[in-house]
């Protein structure tokens, strides 16, 4: 819904537009929750969409009604609540920060002027907030506090919802860098053949004792936080195999195998082109 007021009331917004005793901009940011449902019901109900992400404060139960009497009535679907509740100082000031770094409310103030204001908009929602309550309100929920720290679950059934829920206890807001790397190349690498489990070629080894000198020197202590991912494949455990000889985290998933050659597997790309050319243009 942010973006909509943006869009009909523009930028620099002060927090009185978020005061309830303002009765005019209650009922812009009223309308505003509403036409963006509309639109989200439009969505659903269309082919080109299967979820819908209503992204709105919806801090008070009449707000969450409306919001669910609306989609019920109008379109018959899953719906659930997620509440973020931040007690933690620390994390208040991080999600202050990245107002300042990212929002457009706040462009061009200074860190002081961006803390009060939105200091005095979070006072203005604690003055009519009621949380997500399993008493009072029936249907299915997730709070979630201090970014996973503790999370509550109401009514939480099936795939997605458990997926959902999974996802949320997985958060992370720290920044980290990610690295990328294919394995060292492999024999049958060597041999331009697809598929296969071989190991690695001279040349292979090579690599994986140069992608170990490279993370031991972004990462000389044992105890940095670091963890390595990799497929269960022959050819990419020998790549990071001096990586864990140094103690470092390294987890195989079997998600991260190659996907399956089928009949392919163990040709070369020639007999692939000579023998099923549209597979051999369909891969390229």
């Amino acid at each position: 819904t942010g973006e909509y007021r943006r869009k009909l009331v523009g930028l620099n917004m002060n927090h009185a537009f978020w005061d309830p005793r303002n009765e005019a901009s209650a009922q812009i940011r009223s309308d505003l929750a509403k036409q963006c449902l509309e639109d989200s019901i439009a969505a659903l109900a269309s082919d080109s969409c299967d979820c819908v992400i209503f992204d709105a404060t919806n801090a008070t139960r009449r707000r969450r009604a409306m919001l669910r009497g609306e989609v019920l009535q109008r379109y018959k679907c899953e719906m659930m609540f997620i509440e973020s509740i931040s007690e933690s100082p620390e994390l208040l000031a991080t999600s202050i920060n990245e107002m300042k770094l990212g929002s457009e409310d706040y462009a061009g103030q200074t860190m002081e002027e961006v803390a009060e204001d939105y200091n005095n908009r979070i006072r203005h929602y604690e003055s009519v907030y009621q949380q997500l309550d399993a008493d009072t309100e029936d249907f299915p929920f997730i709070k979630v506090v201090d970014v996973g720290r503790q999370i509550f679950c109401n009514q939480i059934y099936g795939y997605l919802q458990s997926r959902i829920m999974f996802l949320l206890a997985n958060l992370q807001l720290r920044p980290r860098p990610i690295w990328l790397s294919r394995h060292g190349e492999s024999m049958f690498n060597t041999q331009k053949r697809i598929g296969g489990d071989a190991p690695l070629s001279p040349l292979g080894m090579q690599y994986a004792a140069q992608l170990d000198r490279f993370i031991e020197a972004y990462y000389p202590t044992p105890d940095t936080e670091l963890a390595v991912w990799t497929s269960t494949m022959l050819r990419t455990g020998m790549t990071v195999e001096r990586i864990a000889a140094r103690g470092r985290s390294v987890v195989k998933w079997k998600q991260l195998d190659e996907i399956d050659a089928g009949i392919c597997d163990g040709m070369t790309y020639e007999q692939v082109a000579e023998e099923m050319p549209e597979e051999y243009l369909a891969r390229k």
